[in-house]
């Protein structure tokens, strides 16, 4: 593949070098939505404090509410004012059109989410995106199995009443879709339910240690990071070398909270002075699951 340098440290680390190394060393590196400039502050203050690796990502909605360039120009600036590595990744984008769009714009990382379209669809589309993103050296995620759930507030609801197993990855099918797409990365779904739940989501482990076994040089994320069992989270990252963990929920639910607060217990109207309380608790949250991955004072 294509070696395409992003800005970081003057161009001496790319995307998959860095995925690489968190794969060897058996860490995870968090990948945070960043929704508006609030929270991609909070995630960065929370890198640079752990100096740590982070992946930026932002859904159609998000792309859509801060504008593709404006992002790609955000984080070239967070790069170069932060020195560590900071991969932007275009978050269950579901058409070429919108790969190809951020590609152009100049994304580091595209997930291409195909899983709600027939098997064969999904895999033709997924061939054309690695096709045109690997020619320019950008590393491509795809998803088979739809990852049930949303990011949002699901905490009257408990997991299991949610989650259908019958959907979970087939570990021999995710291997034949891996070998004929080209994909990175695979999103697996073994009980990594997106959303934030009244219990702890717990993890189903064999399964992700049968695809690790069967797709030994193809890296790993974990969808619906937010909410799931510590214990299984290490056991992810140390069994499955899972090197990407998605987390929206948790600072979703936090920055909502937090400004609710600062919105009732002040007269003030300038917004830049009402945010901070909502910033230093998503902060908090991205700090958690930095530590937690293992990822911390590894930026360099």
């Amino acid at each position: 593949m294509n070696s395409q340098f992003s800005i970081y440290n003057e161009l001496t680390m790319n995307t998959k070098e860095i995925l690489l190394k968190a794969q060897k060393e058996g860490y995870a590196i968090g990948a945070f939505n960043a929704a508006n400039i609030e929270t991609l502050k909070a995630i960065t203050l929370a890198a640079k404090k752990l100096n740590s690796p982070i992946i930026i990502e932002a859904s159609k909605g998000e792309v859509d509410y801060i504008g593709k360039t404006q992002l790609v120009d955000l984080i070239k600036d967070y790069r170069n004012e932060l020195n560590i590595p900071i991969i932007l990744n275009l978050d269950h984008s579901e058409s070429f059109e919108e790969c190809e769009e951020a590609v152009n714009a100049g994304f580091d990382y595209i997930h291409f989410d195909g899983s709600k379209l027939p098997y064969d669809e999904n895999l033709k589309i997924a061939k054309e995106i690695v096709k045109m993103c690997h020619a320019k050296g950008i590393i491509v995620e795809g998803e088979m199995d739809h990852i049930q759930g949303s990011s949002a507030d699901h905490t009257k609801e408990k997991p299991d009443e949610v989650l259908d197993k019958t959907l979970y990855t087939d570990p021999k099918k995710a291997k034949i879709f891996v070998d004929e797409t080209g994909i990175d990365t695979f999103a697996a779904f073994f009980g990594n339910l997106h959303g934030l739940y009244s219990t702890e989501k717990r993890l189903k482990l064999d399964v992700l240690e049968e695809i690790r076994n069967l797709l030994p040089n193809t890296f790993l994320s974990l969808h619906g990071g937010s909410g799931i069992d510590n214990k299984d989270i290490m056991t992810a990252i140390k069994i499955g070398k899972i090197v990407k963990i998605n987390i929206n929920s948790e600072m979703r639910v936090a920055f909502k909270n937090a400004l609710k607060r600062s919105l009732n217990e002040t007269s003030e109207v300038a917004i830049y002075k009402i945010t901070p309380g909502a910033i230093e608790e998503v902060q908090k949250i991205v700090e958690g699951k930095i530590k937690l991955f293992g990822s911390e004072n590894r930026a360099s």
